[in-house]
């Protein structure tokens, strides 16, 4: 590992920021708990302004907002180098006015200078999955194009902003879920006489503009800064040795690359722009332009599972371990993923979130969850490995730092963090923050990876 490598966590604002007074919705403040209920929202909430229920768990999150210079004095206990992180939009214009609120983009100078205090490099994702809502009822996400005229304004505020003192920046978190998350992703209501696909390719369209706008503005104002875009990294196995697993597996890999691969090379490979055409999707000359000259300068990657292709219908890998949660263990999986990504694109890879989400147990104050430490273990053992096998790798980055509100289940129960935070499912508890077993381990092998750099 060289001694620039990024050692650190993540966490995001939608997940674990709260101070809800001072800022207005996001698109996953209104969805309620509940794996089932909730993925359906996260998809199509044909409900989704009836608010069926009281409490909305992304709405308090783990209250960040209120006790960030506690939480960064943990993280950098735990010695991280990099945290990454996300701005709420929805912090920086609350509503349809072209006066961003100085006291939300006060707050992120606040965490920046805070992280900098202690020399933790800051990183920024623009959207993970906290849409403002009022962008959702008055356009309907990216399947409208004056969305990107407004993405465009918050970001020239917010990088004009912090650009002296934040050098990554991510776009969009995980990009390639819109396949199956449209509105959280997308920010879009689909309509019941649209087509799916149709809207879903238009709001593709309109997110990878915008990415490549995102590149154009951070390098005009500052040549030095870098750009990525989050992708879900999911390798996918055939399940048998028949063709049609095969071309199913196939199918997927290019459904889960497609958005990367017009981040990376700049145009809409042949599949892709059939697909746009088939779906009635119209391109102009200067969009394409404008990708061709504004590729990205890193890949930012998530790694949690595998994925299995078969013809005959979904089935569990009967080769792999899962989790409480029913998510494959798969840490071979993650050193294919990086290999295969690297020699798809060939630029570097910032992993910004990989993890264990579990229960976690207190017992006599303590928690003790060497399965989160053998997990991390073995995922890093295969990262090092794809390093060997030549794969260029700037960081790795955990999800998350703390425990925060998860998105698949609305649930502070399913824990990812280093640090425990003591609130419930129902929004109940003392919200102390307890280091587990973890945070002392990842403390430890980051002052020891760091002593070893050359």
């Amino acid at each position: 590992m060289n001694k620039n490598f990024l050692w650190g966590s993540s966490i995001s604002g939608g997940q674990c920021e709260g101070g809800f007074e001072s800022r207005s919705e996001t698109v996953v403040d209104i969805i309620p708990q509940g794996k089932e209920t909730r993925f359906q929202y996260l998809n199509e909430p044909d409900h989704y302004l009836e608010r069926p229920i009281d409490f909305y768990p992304s709405q308090k999150g783990v209250e960040f907002y209120e006790n960030y210079q506690e939480d960064i004095a943990l993280f950098a206990k735990m010695g991280l180098k990099a945290l990454r992180f996300s701005i709420l939009w929805s912090r920086i214009y609350l509503d349809d006015t072209d006066e961003p609120h100085e006291a939300g983009l006060q707050f992120y100078d606040n965490v920046i200078n805070e992280l900098l205090k202690y020399h933790i490099e800051p990183i920024i994702t623009t959207i993970h999955f906290d849409m403002p809502l009022w962008i959702v009822q008055k356009y309907n996400g990216f399947s409208n194009r004056k969305v990107v005229e407004l993405y465009q304004r918050y970001i020239q505020t917010i990088v004009y902003r912090y650009h002296d003192r934040v050098k990554y920046w991510i776009s969009f978190c995980e990009i390639n879920v819109m396949n199956s998350a449209l509105y959280m992703v997308g920010g879009t209501v689909l309509q019941p006489h649209q087509d799916r696909e149709a809207v879903l390719h238009q709001c593709a369209y309109h997110k990878l503009l915008a990415n490549a706008l995102f590149v154009k503005t951070c390098h005009e104002i500052d040549t030095s800064l870098r750009v990525g875009c989050e992708v879900a990294g999911t390798p996918c196995y055939p399940f048998t040795s028949s063709p049609l697993d095969y071309q199913l597996m196939m199918e997927n890999e290019r459904k889960n690359n497609r958005y990367t691969d017009v981040m990376v090379k700049g145009i809409y490979p042949y599949y892709f722009q059939k697909e746009m055409l088939d779906y009635g999707i119209k391109m102009f000359e200067d969009d394409l332009k404008i990708l061709k000259e504004n590729p990205l300068d890193f890949i930012a990657v998530s790694y949690y599972k595998s994925s299995l292709a078969t013809h005959t219908g979904m089935k569990d890998n009967p080769c792999l371990d899962k989790t409480a949660f029913g998510w494959t263990i798969d840490p071979l999986g993650f050193r294919l993923m990086l290999n295969q990504m690297y020699e798809r694109y060939e630029i570097p890879i910032m992993v910004v979130e990989n993890g264990l989400g579990t229960y976690d147990k207190v017992e006599e104050g303590q928690i003790h969850d060497n399965y989160r430490i053998n997990y991390l273990k073995e995922h890093i053992e295969q990262m090092k490995l794809a390093i060997q096998d030549g794969v260029n790798v700037i960081g790795y980055l955990t999800w998350s730092a703390m425990d925060v509100v998860s998105t698949s289940e609305g649930l502070m129960s399913k824990r990812y963090g280093f640090i425990y935070v003591d609130r419930n499912d129902d929004g109940s508890g003392t919200l102390k923050r307890i280091p587990k077993d973890s945070f002392y381990w990842y403390q430890k092998l980051i002052r020891e990876e760091s002593q070893d750099e050359v």
